[in-house]
């Protein structure tokens, strides 16, 4: 209402009509439109309604909670609504083919919806294995189930066939590849040339019809129906905004819109009674010059806590977004002692311009007493780039590879697609490379091989191959993020708790529920880390292993022990290197290669693996394991025990901090006592010129025994 207000405010009498008409279309859901062309489209809709299998679920269970696109198009949302493609998804579609590897499974799903819009059908999420395989389906997959409601406009599910057409995906290697195709349909395919024609020109569409469209969008109105209300809108009153004058008038006018159905105002309450309620909670703001609130970020006292103890890594993300708000929610990560997610604290921002993270990155320290990491992973976000630069320069930092890798996907996907195994080879070349001068070596082979120099985005991949690659991050401390695991654990963390649909409170008490998770969480690891674990072996330096890190630490650690009896160790250099070449094949390996080469250094128990595995995640490698059991060292040398991983690391942590806290409050109270004996006597005295004058000279003689007490302290400690 409040939209068709604004238009109306701005459009003649005849444009007002025609956009009640259509708001009155979406709100009550007709589908028998006057208008002919809507008439003719129905048995398409069908195909693409929302209803009836064009959704694309948000989580492995099918729980029915999304969080939203992980994709970054401006126009994909989350669970229940319609899927509408990006026009980088369309312009390098294709028909999938198996040996296809997508980052995320939503990318898989992604493309294959896509290809099925041009193609005429529409998918959906079958069946799936440990979460592991899933079946993407033709909607028609089902059996024929007639309604009994004849009354009914929408027939749910009356379009099952037992079509056979679908894609096989699985998780491999920590990417989702086509495992399986059949393209065969047994029933009509119904393409729409003018359908995809709409969303390639949604790039020309100006601001206000964005904001329109993505309306229809949060309305459950399917792609063709947005499409004919658009060729509606625009035969009735054409372009709405073909001056600069209507364009000023119109982005006012949302503007205010937004102000409107703005909800700060009741999230600022709910952040007060935290404030009572919690102490230590703590909110920040930023406002524009029109002293309305733009961005806003928050956090606790426990999160205070567990950055001060496990600061040393976080990681901020931007992919979980609110289209109610168009406002990016970013929450920051890190990672406690058993390797579970941390969130130190979350931030609602008004863009994903520079100058707002920048905001943002000091508003974190600010709270944190200007504590700063030692690393971190962000999203490619040029902003974020810029703003990190800005306010943590000397902060090392990289962007997430699966975050570059899914954005080379939309870029190159057709280029690619045309030169054969050449996507499979870049991902291999990035996710296997050992050396720099490997990296990069191969990475000329790939662009001759496939003659691919002339390339823009490749180019720019490499000139930028130092702020992503891996190799270029073998020395710093990225815990598990080259894993799946990591990635996956953050999403369900939030994909089950933040929807994009919820108002700014909700995401507030979405935020305690997650923290209430966390802690709960944490608390079952310390309880199940008292326990004994069960052994695969009776090797000693397995126990001593369970004896030392937190459970879940363990279980990596354990899991590195048990693949490398897969490994035969060769000594090829004096007792100073040894060769291990894999003899048996397991489940995930994090190189995809057969040999790797470990140095050491003998008499002092320092080892050096190809793989970096160490310096990366905290934890030693399969690798110098069996190196360990070749020279039947049994127990893990304490230069090998990271203590962050370590059981009492966050009691003996937390005393510490507890003591530097205790020392600051008695510091204060002596300069609280000191300023107010201080003041006593200055309100005495100060009326007195002479008394004065005395006594700031006593002053001095103070001062200068105090700096003499200290310099005799420092001869005697010397």
């Amino acid at each position: 209402q409040r939209l068709f207000s604004c238009l109306q405010e701005h459009a003649s009498n005849g444009i007002a009509t025609t956009v009640q008409g259509l708001l009155a279309d979406m709100l009550h859901k007709q589908t028998n439109s006057v208008d002919s062309i809507v008439q003719h489209a129905e048995e398409q809709d069908q195909l693409y309604d929302v209803t009836e299998g064009h959704e694309l679920c948000g989580n492995d269970t099918s729980s029915g909670s999304d969080a939203g696109s992980s994709s970054g198009s401006e126009l994909d949302t989350e669970l229940g609504k319609c899927f509408y493609p990006s026009i980088e998804a369309l312009e390098n579609s294709r028909p999938p083919e198996v040996g296809m590897k997508f980052p995320t499974l939503e990318d898989a799903e992604r493309f294959y919806s896509t290809h099925a819009m041009l193609t005429g059908f529409a998918a959906r999420r079958g069946t799936n294995y440990k979460r592991k395989k899933f079946h993407l389906l033709c909607n028609r997959s089902g059996k024929l189930k007639p309604t009994q409601d004849l009354q009914r406009k929408r027939k749910v599910n009356v379009l099952g066939s037992q079509c056979q057409a679908k894609v096989i995906v699985k998780l491999h290697n920590e990417q989702w590849e086509f495992t399986g195709v059949k393209h065969e349909h047994n029933h009509p395919l119904c393409p729409s040339p003018s359908l995809t024609s709409f969303f390639l020109d949604h790039k020309y569409l100006s601001s206000e019809e964005k904001l329109f469209l993505r309306v229809l969008q949060q309305s459950r109105v399917n792609p063709r129906k947005a499409m004919n209300i658009f060729q509606r809108m625009r035969s009735n009153f054409g372009n709405v905004s073909s001056s600069n004058e209507k364009d000023m008038s119109n982005s006012q006018c949302v503007d205010q819109w937004r102000k409107e159905n703005s909800d700060v105002e009741t999230a600022l309450k709910r952040f007060k009674e935290l404030e009572l309620r919690n102490q230590g909670f703590s909110y920040t703001m930023q406002k524009d010059e029109d002293n309305i609130v733009r961005s806003l970020f928050w956090t606790d006292a426990r999160s205070k806590v567990d950055y001060e103890i496990f600061g040393d890594f976080i990681s901020f993300s931007t992919t979980y977004s609110t289209n109610r708000h168009n406002m990016p929610f970013t929450p920051i990560i890190g990672v406690n002692n058993h390797g579970r997610i941390l969130v130190f604290g979350c931030a609602l921002l008004q863009d994903q311009k520079a100058e707002t993270f920048k905001w943002m990155f000091q508003t974190f320290l600010h709270v944190m007493r200007g504590k700063l990491p030692k690393t971190i992973i962000i999203d490619q976000d040029e902003g974020m780039v810029k703003a990190i630069a800005e306010v943590m320069p000397q902060v090392r930092h990289r962007l997430c590879k699966f975050s570059v890798m899914r954005k080379a996907q939309e870029m190159l996907g057709a280029f690619m697609a045309a030169r054969g195994n050449m996507n499979a080879e870049l991902h291999s070349l990035v996710d296997n490379s050992l050396t720099e001068k490997e990296f990069e070596e191969g990475w000329a082979v790939l662009i001759e091989r496939y003659d691919a120099s002339e390339n823009e985005y490749l180019r720019l991949m490499w000139k930028t191959r130092k702020s992503w690659v891996p190799v270029y991050f073998r020395a710093d401390f990225y815990p598990f993020v080259e894993s799946a695991e990591h990635g996956e654990g953050s999403n369900l963390l939030f994909k089950d708790n933040v929807l994009p649909k919820d108002r700014i409170e909700k995401f507030i008490e979405q935020y305690e529920r997650i923290q209430e998770g966390i802690v709960k969480t944490e608390e079952e690891d310390t309880l199940q880390s008292a326990t004994e674990p069960a052994y695969f072996s009776m090797q000693p330096i397995e126990k001593h292993a369970a004896c030392i890190y937190t459970r879940q630490i363990f279980l990596r650690v354990q899991k590195e022990l048990y693949y490398s009896t897969a490994l035969n160790a060769h000594e090829i250099q004096g007792g100073a290197a040894y060769r291990l070449e894999k003899v048996f094949d397991y489940e995930n390996p994090e190189f995809d290669r057969n040999s790797f080469e470990v140095l050491v250094e003998p008499g002092t128990y320092t080892f050096k693996c190809q793989c970096a595995k160490f310096t990366r995640d905290g934890i030693l490698c399969c690798h110098i394991f069996r190196v360990f059991t070749q020279l039947g060292v049994i127990e893990i040398p304490a230069r090998y025990i990271v203590p962050r991983w370590a059981r009492e690391f966050r009691e003996e942590r937390l005393k510490e901090y507890e003591e530097k806290c205790s020392k600051r409050t008695e510091g204060r109270k002596r300069c609280a006592m000191l300023l107010g004996k201080m003041a006593d006597i200055g309100k005495g005295i100060c009326a007195d010129s002479a008394k004065s004058g005395c006594f700031m000279l006593e002053l001095d003689k103070v001062q200068e025994k105090l700096v003499g007490a200290d310099d005799q302290i420092v001869l005697w400690s010397k």
